[in-house]
């Protein structure tokens, strides 16, 4: 079984390809440093339960799980309400035409979640409104964690060619890929 001890030089060694491969989950190099540094902290306290077979991967499991821990942590939820209060707030120093531009968009996007069915449209919206990951998804539909990946990936598909000839997609206004 290898060691705290061991497991910490291996960190400090691989420690920019961890980074390189944590940041292209979290989306950040911040993040992924500062969960890169709490793992090094954390490996004193944490056992492994089974003998580590690939230290590189169960660094990057580890680290992974701690920024989705401090992601989770530090977010701010809103509410309905508040949420489609944030949705009709005019910017009164934009553009006329691109606040039109923007309100049709938004419709656009409401129709294609809309014309998604039921499931879809709550997998998805577990994903990307609510942040949760593909497991926790799959567990409250009771449903496989392949079968969450399809439905997902079925539904996005679908919003990105509805979404293909928008004022969003032409000033490059997407949001990118899911962090977690």
């Amino acid at each position: 079984m290898i060691s705290a001890a061991l497991l910490r030089l291996r960190l400090i060694a691989r420690y920019a390809e961890l980074r390189r491969s944590l940041e292209r989950i979290v989306g950040s190099r911040d993040q992924a440093s500062a969960a890169l540094h709490e793992t090094w902290l954390r490996l004193d306290v944490a056992k492994p339960a089974s003998p580590v077979l690939n230290p590189d991967a169960y660094l990057l499991r580890m680290a992974a799980r701690i920024a989705t821990d401090d992601w989770r942590r530090n977010r701010e939820l809103l509410g309905d309400d508040e949420r489609d209060a944030l949705l009709h707030v005019v910017d009164e120093t934009a553009d006329p035409q691109r606040i039109v531009a923007a309100r049709r968009d938004v419709q656009t996007l409401e129709a294609a979640m809309d014309e998604l069915p039921p499931r879809q449209r709550a997998i998805l919206a577990a994903a990307r409104v609510d942040g949760l990951l593909n497991a926790e998804i799959a567990e409250r539909f009771q449903i496989s964690v392949a079968m969450v990946k399809k439905e997902l990936a079925a539904a996005m598909r679908h919003c990105r060619e509805r979404l293909a000839h928008t004022e969003a997609v032409a000033h490059g206004d997407l949001v990118g890929r899911r962090k977690f």
